[in-house]
This record gives structure tokens, sequence and C-alpha cells, in this order.
């Protein structure tokens, strides 16, 4: 069963969105590091995102989307693996696809 999908708390939401705006908000500002932002931004957005519409975004989450979304893209789901080397210690398909399922009965 999926964790996220059923036990986040507005506490975890809230200490997540402190640590997101510390990291994108006091990290060194030199040209390498604003033109990486930059791209990271318009490659998700398709445009520069200011700082204020930044912080609006992140604080419009809460531990319910946060539940939704987990749900929506964790919660049974196809998966793929790939290994190399033996394989006597991967566990079977199965097994791994029942970890991501939600437990019904």
């Amino acid at each position: 069963c999926n964790l996220l999908s059923f036990s986040v708390t507005d506490e975890e939401v809230e200490r997540a969105k402190r640590e997101l705006k510390s990291a994108l908000f006091s990290a060194p500002t030199s040209a390498e590091a604003s033109c990486a932002e930059m791209g990271k931004q318009v490659l998700a957005y398709g445009r520069g995102i200011p700082p204020a519409e930044m912080m609006l975004r992140i604080e419009a989450v809460d531990a319910e989307e946060v539940k939704r979304v987990a749900y929506k893209y964790l919660n049974d789901a196809e998966i793929s693996t790939t290994a190399l080397g033996p394989l006597h210690g991967m566990p079977q398909y199965y097994d791994l696809r029942r970890a991501t399922g939600m437990h019904r009965y």
C-alpha cells in the first residue's frame, strides 16, 4: 500500500513546503545557478516563473492535494523493472506489482 496516498499529514506538508522554499530561495545566486533554475522552469512550465508566483503555487499545496496526486500516480500503477547481473535477490514481478496496489480486502 502506498502510504503517501493515505497518511500524509498537514504538518508534514507544511514542513516540506518550508524546506522547498528554503532550497529555492536561499540558493547561491551565481549566473550559472540562475540559468539552471530558469531552464528548469522553462522545461516545466514553458516560461520563467516569478518568485511571488512560485510562492503562491507552493502555498496552494495541502495534504489532500498530495494524497490525491499520490493516489492517482502511485497506486495501482503498472511498473517496469530492469536488472543487470545475477537476479537471485530480485523480487518477482508479481511481488513488486502487489506492493504498488491498494489493499482492498
